[in-house]
């Protein structure tokens, strides 16, 4: 189990060169125009509040197909917060679940025990290219986002395809203990806000992969 405090934008085309200049600062960028290094699969729930998903199956040292199955649970809508720039977006807490899968095991089984009403049979195809930066809490600094801190956040700029169209969303999710990760959340976005100059991101843009599937 882990829990998280994040906020998402989809992004326009000018906020999205601001976001990928500051990115290529760290050295970070995308493949070639049309490659994506990730595809996910994400169960249509209806439901904004809950995201399932396997994360990019791949094969192990002998040959086996091992995917992560993952559950998102909302605990808790803490609404829209304006901060530094203008920027203005919904901040949520959630609750992620990850179970090991095999070739041999039906996700849908799994689920069982999680979810019932509210998932369908139908699964999304959502093809990915992301870059991804931590902010390291303790020593107030930009690290690689390969890198394990203790205190921190990370900071993704995506690039996915979803029913042939191509977006741009820029996430940040902050990671710790409950008493905490509210706190690093928000003097994560200070710190982001004052060294990426993206100014005036609009609440409706503001949106999880829940909602953004719901709408499709």
């Amino acid at each position: 189990m882990q829990l998280s405090t994040e906020t998402r934008w989809i992004l326009s085309t000018n906020e999205m060169d601001i976001a990928e200049n500051w990115f290529l600062n760290f050295g970070e960028r995308f493949s070639e125009k049309n490659h994506y290094q990730r595809q996910d699969y994400y169960l249509k729930t209806n439901s904004k509040t809950l995201g399932i998903k396997i994360r990019e199956p791949k094969k192990d040292d002998h040959g086996n197909i091992i995917a992560k199955l993952e559950l998102k649970s909302l605990m808790q809508d803490l609404g829209a917060y304006k901060f530094n720039n203008q920027n203005i977006g919904t901040v949520n807490n959630w609750v992620k679940y990850s179970f090991d899968l095999d070739s041999k095991t039906n996700p849908l089984d799994v689920l069982q025990n999680f979810v019932s009403k509210e998932i369908t049979t139908d699964w999304i195809l959502i093809e990915k290219d992301r870059l991804l930066v931590k902010f390291d809490l303790d020593n107030k600094k930009i690290v690689s986002g390969k890198e394990i801190i203790n205190n921190g956040a990370g900071i993704e700029l995506t690039k996915f395809s979803l029913e042939r169209k191509v977006y741009y969303s820029l996430g940040i999710e902050a990671f710790g203990d409950k008493e905490s990760i509210e706190e690093t959340f928000f003097n994560t976005m200070h710190f982001l806000f004052n060294s990426m100059k993206i100014s005036s991101l609009i609440n409706e843009n503001s949106k999880s992969y829940p909602e953004i599937l719901i709408e499709k």
